[in-house]
């Protein structure tokens, strides 16, 4: 999920830069499978192994106070990731996975297994089809960057006014918010096929797919509803 002037961004990932070495295609893309895995397996085990008390843990927190929290540490690991280095980009990446990891402790316990599983299963096939269409038409997808940047935007900001306002979160955000971050695991996929084959820049991607997967799965989610309290 790039930010920012899409355009730029692209141009600096396509270039080598000094001290860069490029590794093969197979390499690049385990790279990035093997940082996703690390990802949602990071998330798996907070869930598995501590999700009731880390739920519990940000309910008696103020909403506000973690809120702060959370954007804090995701937009320290997003500068670390933009920065010419594995290492820091490695530990940028921690930097998200572990707040969106609090995130989905609180967030799955409001559903039964099944749910769950229908959702991840769905976000699986969704996501190995929008991948699969932007190795096909790379050129269309390179070309949503801006359109899809403005619309995640509006999005955040009807879903904030949504909330906060009128303490609830319409079903069309979750439809819209789904359409959005599948057009994005495309996009970047298509990003990820263009770029120099850096051990960076494969980080640095499999973090914007990580962000588009775990959004896509949420909004699922929320699009199958509740099954208990």
């Amino acid at each position: 999920m790039a930010l920012g002037n899409t355009q730029m961004i692209l141009a600096e990932r396509r270039q080598l830069r000094e001290g860069d070495v490029e590794i093969s295609e197979r390499a690049f893309n385990l790279v990035i499978g093997g940082m996703l895995l690390y990802g949602f397996g990071l998330n798996y085990l907070m869930v598995t192994l501590f999700g009731q008390q880390a739920a519990r843990m940000v309910a008696g927190m103020n909403p506000l106070v973690f809120l702060i929290g959370y954007f804090a540490l995701v937009f320290a690991g997003s500068a670390l990731i933009s920065r010419p280095s594995p290492v820091l980009s490695f530990l940028g990446y921690n930097l998200i996975a572990v707040p969106i990891g609090l995130v989905l402790c609180v967030v799955l316990q409001g559903y039964y297994i099944e749910t769950i599983r229908s959702a991840v299963l769905m976000t699986a096939i969704i996501t190995l089809s929008f991948m699969i269409a932007a190795t096909l038409f790379p050129g269309f997808f390179l070309k949503l960057g801006r359109v899809l940047f403005f619309s995640l935007m509006i999005l955040i900001v009807g879903e904030l006014v949504s909330l906060f306002l009128f303490r609830s979160n319409s079903v069309a955000y979750a439809w819209l918010g789904a359409g959005i971050f599948s057009l994005y695991i495309g996009y970047d996929w298509a990003r990820a096929n263009t770029c120099a084959r850096t051990v960076d820049n494969a980080i640095d991607l499999s973090a914007s797919l990580y962000l588009d997967i775990i959004n896509l799965f949420l909004r699922i989610l929320s699009i199958m509803g509740k099954r208990r309290d």
